[in-house]
């Protein structure tokens, strides 16, 4: 994955994983693990985190993913929403967004 593609990536996840207003230790780790997994060097981990905000439009963020992204994102979406063992409304709108993004 381009290192493009791994921050929106990463931003994309981490903008769900906030939407219920907490980002708890469970979901912090994993998304250190997606990280992990993405080979980001620091400065772009750094960067990415910077970038992410409840309010930024993800549609923007989806349409700027390349094709390689777009296929696992739903999934780790997915993985991502029940790491703490819970789906908040919020959560569950975020999903029906990037559900939708990506049909």
């Amino acid at each position: 994955m381009e290192p493009q593609d791994r921050k929106l990536y990463v931003q994309i996840l981490a903008q769900m994983l906030i939407a219920d207003g907490v980002l708890a230790d469970e979901e912090r780790a994993h998304l250190d693990t997606v990280m992990d997994g993405l080979d980001m060097p620091e400065q772009e981990r750094a960067e990415a985190l910077r970038g992410v905000s409840i309010d930024s439009p993800v549609e923007e963020r989806v349409a700027g993913l390349g094709e390689e992204a777009k296929k696992t994102l739903l999934t780790e979406v997915k993985k991502a929403l029940v790491v703490d063992g819970e789906m908040t409304n919020s959560e569950k709108y975020f999903l029906e967004r990037v559900e939708t993004l990506l049909s």
